[in-house]
């Protein structure tokens, strides 16, 4: 039977918390018509055993391993060997299962749509800030109407994300992703999410990233953003 849902969990260097995430993830999912794709990419640790161990556990559970790193590459990744009507992807260090849950029954209401969160307070400063100033690009070159570009769980259809042909493999995945919603006019509805927290690890943000991630909407925007958008 083909899945209502599936739901892709890229996973980086997780180790120390990756076997009581999932645990809480298939005692939520367990009996709903839904699969969950690990996509353990570029680890160091042992992230993908602890994975494969526990997708023996659930058959509902999935692996694919790929051994670049890059938030993109995972996401695409697992995407393309979704098997679900519907497809989910989000950060798995921090996201909670209810919170997926409470995000599809909202999806629904407009399954042509895209349907994200959109994350309130980051709990530091310099996140925070750092997050305007990202998005605040992303508003002004690319046209997109969110505050939140980033932010996740993101579901969308099978079939729109079969019309979809992003490029991005790194950081700006999901703003390429946005971008072309907007240009397919596709509705993109949001729910707010306050309180969320890390369940473990360290963020893969630093200086040098950032810089990467400022850096892609105006090269998207020079490249064909600037024609897309007048």
């Amino acid at each position: 039977m083909r899945p209502d849902l599936s739901v892709v969990l890229p996973v980086h260097n997780q180790a120390d918390h990756i076997a009581d995430l999932l645990g809480r993830y298939a005692r939520a999912f367990n009996k709903k018509n839904w699969e969950i794709i690990l996509v353990p990419n570029a680890c160091r640790d042992n992230s993908p055993t602890l994975c494969r161990q526990i997708a023996v556990r659930y058959p509902f559970i999935r692996v694919v391993e790929t051994h670049q790193g890059g938030w993109g590459l995972a996401v695409h990744a697992g995407l393309r060997k979704a098997r679900g009507k519907f497809l989910c992807y989000t950060n798995s260090a921090r996201t909670d299962p209810q919170t997926i849950t409470r995000l599809f029954e909202k999806f629904k209401k407009n399954p042509e749509g895209l349907m994200k969160v959109h994350r309130r307070w980051r709990g530091n400063l310099l996140r925070e800030g750092g997050s305007w100033l990202y998005n605040l690009e992303c508003r002004w070159l690319l046209g997109l109407g969110t505050w939140d570009v980033n932010g996740t769980p993101k579901i969308l259809s099978a079939e729109l994300f079969g019309k979809l042909s992003i490029r991005s493999r790194g950081d700006f995945w999901d703003a390429e992703l946005l971008s072309q919603c907007r240009r397919l006019k596709i509705p993109v509805s949001e729910m707010p999410l306050e309180g969320w927290a890390r369940h473990g690890g360290k963020s893969l943000m630093s200086l040098k990233s950032a810089w990467r991630l400022y850096r892609e909407p105006f090269r998207f925007f020079m490249n064909q953003g600037l024609r897309n958008r007048w």
